[in-house]
């Protein structure tokens, strides 16, 4: 009876030890959060952005700590992407608090990033995706939709004309008037942006002129000589200019062929893309 006894007492012991080891190790193991359930509560769904207020705040999140069953650091990572998009490439904000802002600058660009037009009303998406070190177990919060009014932020002003030609030795006009109506850019609509598929002689000369018959004040060269046949820098040149007649014309790529060339007066940048 007494070995009965004792049996039936180390039995209970083990299962009671068992129990409580296998508690011990769920309580350690991390469960991320149900998706969709946390809220980022948006200070504001609409906004116009300004450049005059572009250093103050726009928008502000905020949501309460993420649940995953452990004490362990959490990563908080706002996603903004098009209305249209799936997050696959958004823009992102990271942080370790709870709250995050973002000033009327930084969510022009990141509008504009997103190909959102200038002075019109548009849809972007924003979720928080939290996560654990190095972007484990991650869980995503409510999608919201915030619609904002991007404003056009030039890094030089947009030709007075409106126009843009080709000039130069590595086109047909050869520096010479009236410029041919073939080496005329076409501008984006609703954007900063023109762009040109033509050929281009190699290892010439070429420069962005606002008018087909003379020089304009200002035009349009690189910032300096012998840049990448890619692209780079560009610069206003003329009289008016601060210093005057600053830049170089662009060198055209070594080989002759067809290119697409695009001068962005957001960014400061022109492209040359061999087609």
């Amino acid at each position: 009876m007494k070995n009965i006894l004792k049996i039936l007492i180390g039995i209970l012991l083990t299962s009671v030890l068992f129990n409580s080891c296998t508690d011990s190790e769920s309580s350690n193991i991390a469960i991320p959060p149900i998706d969709g359930e946390l809220l980022i509560n948006p200070t504001s769904t609409k906004i116009i952005l300004s450049k005059a207020n572009k250093d103050q705040t726009a928008i502000g999140f905020s949501w309460d700590v993420s649940e995953y069953g452990v004490s362990t650091p959490l990563q908080y990572t706002l996603e903004i992407d098009a209305e249209n998009g799936d997050f696959s490439d958004p823009e992102t904000e990271v942080t370790e608090s709870t709250n995050l802002s973002l000033t009327h600058a930084k969510l022009n660009a990141i509008a504009l990033s997103k190909d959102l037009n200038v002075n019109v009303e548009s849809n972007i998406k924003v979720r928080l995706k939290t996560s654990l070190n190095y972007g484990a177990l991650p869980s995503y919060s409510k999608v919201e939709t915030i619609t904002v009014t991007p404003y056009e932020d030039l890094f030089f002003p947009l030709p007075l004309s409106g126009e843009l030609y080709l000039q130069g030795d590595a086109v047909p006009s050869n520096w010479g008037y009236p410029v041919p109506a073939n080496q005329k850019l076409t501008r984006i609509p609703n954007k900063a942006i023109f762009t040109i598929t033509t050929e281009l002689i190699g290892n010439r000369n070429f420069a962005f002129i606002s008018s087909n018959m003379g020089w304009g004040n200002p035009a349009y060269v690189g910032l300096v000589a012998n840049q990448p046949a890619t692209g780079g820098s560009f610069t206003e040149n003329g009289s008016n200019t601060n210093p005057p007649w600053i830049g170089s014309p662009i060198k055209s790529p070594p080989i002759t062929g067809i290119y697409q060339i695009t001068i962005d007066f957001v960014t400061g940048k022109y492209t040359v893309t061999p087609k």
